[in-house]
């Protein structure tokens, strides 16, 4: 065994280490120290009764898709109150944790669920059945017939998208009615006791012995405009002096409005209630906190509102210790993921180098003993050279976000083979952005190499696509696909089985590698990556291409990272600094363009390094580019919505 083999093999032994020990200690995190059994639940059904005027009445439940989290100390004997939270448009069951982890540590039962036509939700077939409150009316059903939730107690709670699912659920809940024999004609089974909207204002009721909550950024992306005591519009961060607000409290004004942040109000009266105390009434309450509509659920201070509102509404659990709600912990869990997120994206690169020493991927191994294709830059037209068609595409890349959202569904509608609602204007920018660098690239390699012809100098001029050479040809080409395609199946074969094992998967918010249907989604996956492979592919050549003999490699590869999301961050930077300055956003009709980006940024970042360290290892761009193409369109098509259903053909 050479020297380099056993170097790789270590590595990749310290990266499968990392993994394991992060993986063990989010999991510990998540079930408060082993002490909280959590399931994934998939289609999973249960039944039961109840007695409304004197009549037995079927209650029929039903988790699709969710994450079950039961404190061990829960029996029939030592029932307790159980909360059900959803996600909203575009996100996954997992964007609750924070909320799920917090109070089953705290002795609620939690069930945190996808919406139809996200994560493991299939569309059952149009955009209309996103919006339907069936899923999350259908889980607290479920949880109300587990023998060790107190019936009395269900509350329910859902982020934008799922905040308007909860506040349909609250008055779907109150307005049931029965015929002689007990069957239900309308909705309503009066199941519900508290209710918590994440990030949606518009709330048309609940019934009488209902406890009710709105938690709010201060500037909110996408409600809480309204009317303060005069008629005069508002803005989100002046939410607390409108009517709207002082409407749902109940609190009554003939002038200037003043709700109070976190205060409980019984009848419309502000009352004192100590945490972990249950209200003695049913109450209305508003948080707000100084974070925009995403940061609802990655946010300490919103964590923290959602345990107060359900200590209140509910009390701390029978048999359970009181922790005050700025206890938290699922953030460090959160940091552990995170760990192993960057352990599994490290792993790539001892995987591929003891994969290359195969004899059946050897041929694509680097000839070491030849110089890696790279350019000298100096003087000032050497840096102009190198550093203009870089600022050029990565401005390009940025101000053509707005565009490429509005054009991106004209181009490449949605259908039953690509379905997803964001997924195709994505791949259309960044397929419009790729082809841009690439005439960029051409025309500046043309004008130097005209330049320096002229200019007599007996000059390097590189060739961009010299890096694209492959020395085997075709047969190459079909061994770097199956080379990238094991390095992929292997990183996910490993998430699949941390999953089983400790039922976490590897993230830091919206960015993530999670488990996903495979037998339904990976062939929707597999006809995006067709899309995004020639972006990853244009994208390795402009990354091998800006290389510089007279810089060391990490600051070529932290320049070509730069440079992949400059532009994209400076225009979210200038819609977010006007948000925050003014409480209005810079281009308003952007509101969910820049947000479905965030987690693109740390992908590009990522990608660099990917392509450049490959790079290194192959001597050209395609290894870095199938795995960068193929593993990236896994992660977003398995984090975003489809509005139709997905098919194999």
């Amino acid at each position: 065994m050479s020297e380099k083999v056993r170097k790789n093999l270590i590595l990749l032994c310290i990266g499968l280490c990392v993994i394991l020990c992060s993986s063990f200690f989010a999991s510990m995190l998540q079930s408060a120290g082993f002490t909280v059994k959590v399931t994934d639940l998939r289609n999973e059904t249960n039944s039961g009764k109840i007695e409304i005027d004197g009549k037995s009445v079927n209650v029929s439940g039903k988790v699709v898709s969710g994450i079950l989290f039961v404190p061990k100390k829960a029996s029939e004997t030592n029932k307790r109150p159980a909360v059900v939270l959803t996600h909203g448009y575009l996100n996954n069951r997992e964007l609750q944790l924070q909320n799920a982890i917090e109070l089953a540590r705290r002795g609620f039962v939690v069930l945190t669920i996808d919406r139809e036509g996200h994560g493991n939700y299939p569309n059952s077939g149009t955009q209309n059945a996103m919006m339907a409150t069936a899923g999350l009316y259908d889980s607290a059903k479920y949880v109300y017939n587990l023998p060790y939730v107190d019936q009395s107690r269900i509350g329910i709670s859902g982020h934008s998208m799922g905040g308007m699912t909860t506040a349909s659920v609250l008055s779907a809940d109150s307005k049931g009615t029965f015929d002689d024999s007990g069957k239900a004609t309308g909705n309503g089974l009066h199941i519900i006791s508290a209710g918590l909207l994440q990030g949606y204002s518009s709330f048309s009721g609940a019934g009488a012995n209902v406890s009710v909550g709105n938690l709010k950024a201060n500037d909110d992306e996408f409600f809480y405009t309204g009317r303060d005591y005069e008629g005069n519009r508002t803005i989100a961060r002046q939410y607390l002096t409108s009517t709207g607000a002082a409407n749902f409290v109940g609190a009554k004004f003939d002038g200037p409005i003043n709700v109070v942040n976190d205060g409980i109000y019984i009848n419309g009266v502000l009352t004192d209630i100590q945490e972990g105390t249950q209200a003695p009434a049913p109450f209305r309450v508003v948080y707000e906190n100084n974070e925009i509509h995403p940061l609802n659920h990655f946010s300490r201070k919103s964590a923290k509102d959602v345990v107060n509102f359900f200590y209140t509404a509910f009390g701390t659990p029978a048999g359970a210790k009181y922790i005050k709600s700025s206890n938290q912990t699922w953030w460090i869990k959160e940091a552990f993921s995170f760990i192993g997120l960057i352990a599994i994206f490290f792993c790539i690169f001892p995987a591929a180098a003891l994969l290359l020493e195969l004899p059946v991927f050897r041929s694509l191994k680097r000839d070491e003993s030849l110089p890696l294709a790279k350019r000298e830059v100096k003087g000032i037209y050497g840096w102009i050279m190198y550093l203009c068609p870089a600022i050029i595409c990565t401005l390009f890349s940025g101000f053509s976000i707005q565009k490429m959202n509005s054009l991106g569904g004209q181009w490449f509608p949605k259908n039953n083979l690509y379905p997803q609602d964001t997924t195709g204007w994505v791949s259309m920018w960044a397929v419009v952005c790729g082809l841009f660098a690439l005439g960029v690239i051409l025309v500046f390699w043309l004008v130097d190499y005209i330049a320096k012809k002229i200019r007599k100098k007996d000059e390097l001029v590189v060739n961009p696509f010299e890096v694209g050479y492959m020395k085997g040809g075709l047969l190459d080409f079909i061994k770097t696909a199956l080379l990238g395609t094991i390095i992929v199946v292997g990183m996910y074969a490993i998430l699949y089985c941390t999953w089983g094992i400790f039922k976490v998967d590897f993230r830091i918010w919206t960015l993530d590698m999670k488990v996903f249907d495979i037998p339904k989604m990976l062939p929707t996956m597999l006809r995006y990556t067709r899309i995004f492979a020639i972006f990853y592919l244009i994208n390795g050549f402009t990354n091998q291409s800006y290389s510089a003999k007279n810089l060391p490699e990490w600051l070529t590869i932290a320049i070509n990272a730069f440079f992949n999301v400059a532009g994209i961050f400076l225009v979210m930077m200038i819609q977010y600094g006007t948000f925050k300055s003014t409480g209005v956003l810079w281009q308003s009709g952007m509101a969910l363009g820049y947000i479905v980006l965030f987690p693109i940024v740390p992908i590009l970042i990522i990608a660099a390094i990917i392509s450049r360290n490959l790079y290194k290892k192959t001597g050209t761009v395609w290894l870095g580019a199938f795995i960068n193409a193929l593993l990236f369109t896994v992660m977003t098509v398995a984090n975003t919505a489809a509005s139709f259903s997905y098919v194999l053909a």
